[in-house]
């Protein structure tokens, strides 16, 4: 495993996870800060948070993906940011596999109404294979 972990460590490895989850988080963002209503939608449609929570996570949470996101693209506080966006897709991975459980039949609302996946296998593989992404880049890189 060790060696495996080295090789994923690499700088340059580390910097491109950086940068493509930062860049994914940064388009994620922009989508929904100008639809709050329809993030509140979606947060709703989950069925994880208290309901008067929704519209203050529809506020906040594209403000803290647009910053961490910033941070992994341009550089400072690269880890941070890393730090920030696993979470987030950890989060989200759970919430996307709950909701394809228990069969819930809604858009995911990930990048706001422009790229509203529908819930299931293919949006649950495709946030498994950004939170590995996410976990590259929070690794500090080999030296």
């Amino acid at each position: 495993m060790n060696a495996l972990v080295a090789k994923l460590a690499h700088p340059a490895l580390v910097r491109v996870a950086q940068v493509a989850i930062g860049v994914v988080f940064v388009a994620a963002a922009l989508a929904k800060i100008g639809d709050a209503a329809y993030v509140a939608q979606q947060v709703h449609n989950y069925h994880l948070a208290p309901v008067w929570a929704e519209n203050l996570i529809a506020t906040v949470m594209p403000w803290i993906e647009l910053v961490a996101g910033v941070a992994l693209v341009t550089g400072p506080r690269r880890r941070a940011g890393a730090v920030i966006v696993l979470g987030f897709m950890l989060f989200f991975t759970v919430a996307v596999g709950a909701a394809w459980a228990r069969g819930l039949d809604f858009h995911c609302g990930c990048f706001g109404k422009a790229g509203a996946g529908v819930i299931g296998a293919s949006k649950f593989f495709e946030n498994v294979g950004l939170t590995i992404l996410a976990t590259i880049a929070v690794l500090p890189p080999r030296r």
